[in-house]
């Protein structure tokens, strides 16, 4: 039973967004863009929602506010929706047609072939009459009409069916294992020990305290001290007085329990008292054996599957740990949403699996390489040189889409000297050569990254500048576009506007008698020096050209690469 749609209308910073969700979905994205809303939206609905009481899972900031003059009472109402749906007819087990079906059930047959699905609409608004959030849920039909009152009984059997399990990314060691904690308490409280065995290790612990109170001494003068108290005031029994230098009742000793790591010394020492990273994996561990211990225990239900929502369950982590950490995830039982800042974990993941959310003049958006995207070829490169190695790419707002490494230095370079922050405005420049430029279009599209070209005026430049304008689609080609002029490689481009000195020097004076047939004032003269480069020697030399633009500033970087920065940071800036 899948929960395959999550729509969300009017709930905090989403005006509108509908999520297609699988058994594993991953949300990547900048902070703010929606990631935790999405979260929040079915904790709501699947943990917080209640069938009888008036409670709201909602609050009034939760309320979507378009405008700096928005407040609760004219906010528009909070819809979220979430669709479970059968993959192909007859999926669903008997206990989900019992729990769901039957007579006021709320099990809709949909055409053409009478797949089951579930619908639940969670509404809420502020009240002008009780001055509160008024939450109001129902269950659809076929056609999307609620479905009568009678049927909102099986809210309880939905969330038993597919109970949430939400670990936010706030992840404090001492709090989660207190015996208040919500994984952890139902470790300490739910003692097998049967009485027989805990009157013996009573007896055995009163025994324990009274050796280590003797042969401390000072405890001894202490009690007996502390007793006068019964002097004064009227207290009943003997012995009113006891120094418990280890808990006395077996109740007492499982609440104290903790948790200790040794540390690298060998050292046990509480997890509260390791580092960040450590505290942090624990919890997920801990997390872990609370689902797989617990969750049968407590739901009673045989077809009961969590969804489980993690909040960057990166936090704190070394990149190996992160990478590791997906298998854990993976083999957790049930349907998975997690949201991460982390491309290493995304190296792990399926790419078909992830969601970028970004924001597009305003609003929450969602971009997903679905399959059928790239074909079979393309989607192999992609998922070998992005995805496995540079994951990180996926939470760029704009590709800077180069040829190969020359290119990269020398854009990175000139935007220093500019002053242009690449990676304040979110812009990656991203050499394509081993992927293909196609590739990279199509999934940038697709995910919604902005993208622009910017190659060579050679006649492999010019091929691919065609690919560019072919996937335009009725956008700007300015914006898109960026094409060296003469129709040569770079290196003979930055020759001509001022850098021909450095590549002299790259010049390998066993190649110029073979390729220099020209004056040096010939206007062929660029294009035949930079074949005297010895091989390898393109990245020696675009460095240099970079350090020459260090030391004569900002006016030594050609136009056309200074215009291109800008319209790669134009694009972020409108991606907004």
């Amino acid at each position: 039973m899948l929960l395959t749609s999550l729509k969300i209308e009017h709930y905090r910073g989403i005006k509108a967004l509908e999520l297609a969700l699988g058994p594993t979905t991953v949300l990547v994205g900048e902070n703010n863009c929606g990631k935790t809303t999405v979260l929040h939206a079915l904790r709501a609905c699947l943990y917080t929602l209640r069938s009888a009481g008036r409670a709201s899972p909602f609050e009034e900031f939760d309320l979507h506010f378009d405008s700096k003059a928005a407040d609760p009472t004219t906010a528009p109402p909070i819809v979220i929706t979430l669709t479970f749906e059968e993959a192909k007819a007859g999926e669903w087990s008997d206990e989900v047609e019992q729990r769901l079906g039957g007579d006021g059930g709320v099990i809709a047959l949909m055409p053409p072939d009478d797949r089951s699905r579930v619908q639940l609409r969670v509404t809420a608004q502020y009240s002008p009459v009780t001055q509160e959030i008024e939450t109001v849920f129902e269950f659809l039909d076929a056609a999307g009409n609620p479905l009568p009152a009678k049927n909102r009984g099986r809210l309880t059997g939905l969330q038993q069916l597919r109970p949430l399990f939400y670990l936010s990314a706030l992840r404090d060691a001492g709090k989660e294992f207190s015996r208040t904690s919500q994984f952890w308490s139902p470790f300490v409280k739910n003692s097998q020990i049967d009485d027989a065995t805990k009157a013996a290790i009573e007896a055995q612990l009163e025994d324990i305290n009274a050796q280590i109170i003797e042969a401390h001494g000072t405890f001894k003068g202490v009690r007996e001290h502390l007793a006068k108290v019964q002097e004064l005031v009227a207290l009943g029994g003997q012995d009113v007085v006891s120094v418990d230098a280890v808990p006395a009742r077996v109740f007492d000793m499982l609440n104290r329990t903790q948790v200790s790591i040794a540390s690298s010394t060998g050292a046990r020492l509480p997890i509260g008292r390791h580092g960040e990273g450590t505290q942090s994996l624990t919890v997920l561990m801990l997390f872990d054996a609370f689902l797989k211990s617990e969750l049968a225990r407590k739901q009673g239900v045989k077809e009961s599957r969590p969804i489980v929502a993690l909040e960057e369950p990166e936090a704190h982590l070394h990149p190996n740990a992160v990478r590791a950490l997906w298998k854990t995830i993976d083999d957790i039982d049930g349907q998975k949403l997690v949201a991460t800042h982390s491309g290493d974990l995304l190296s792990e993941v399926d790419i078909h699996s992830i969601r970028r959310l970004y924001k597009n003049d305003g609003q929450v958006q969602v971009g997903a390489l679905p399959r059928g995207i790239l074909d079979e070829r393309q989607s192999q490169k992609f998922d070998y040189f992005v995805r496995r190695t540079r994951g990180e790419l996926f939470f760029a707002r704009t590709w800077l889409l180069v040829e190969g490494e020359t290119d990269v230095i020398i854009l990175s370079g000139a935007a220093r000297v500019l002053g242009i922050e690449l990676e304040q405005a979110a812009v990656r420049i991203v050499d394509y050569a081993q992927c293909g430029l196609s590739t990279f279009i199509a999934a940038a599209d697709a995910l919604g990254i902005q993208w622009h070209v910017f190659s060579d005026g050679d006649a492999a430049g010019v091929k691919n500048i065609k690919i560019a304008r072919d996937a335009l689609d009725g956008r700007n080609e300015a914006a898109h576009v960026s094409l060296l002029p003469n129709n040569e490689p770079i290196e003979p481009f930055l020759c001509r506007r001022g850098f021909i000195d450095v590549y002299e020097e790259h010049a390998s004076a066993q190649n110029r008698p073979r390729y220099i047939t020209v004056d040096k004032t010939d206007d062929a003269y660029p294009g035949q020096l930079y074949q005297c480069l010895p091989n390898n020697g393109k990245p020696s030399a675009a460095h240099a050209v970079v350090a020459a633009m260090v030391l004569a500033g900002s006016a030594s970087v050609p136009p056309e690469i200074a215009e291109c920065l800008k319209a790669a940071v134009h694009l972020s800036k409108d991606d907004q």
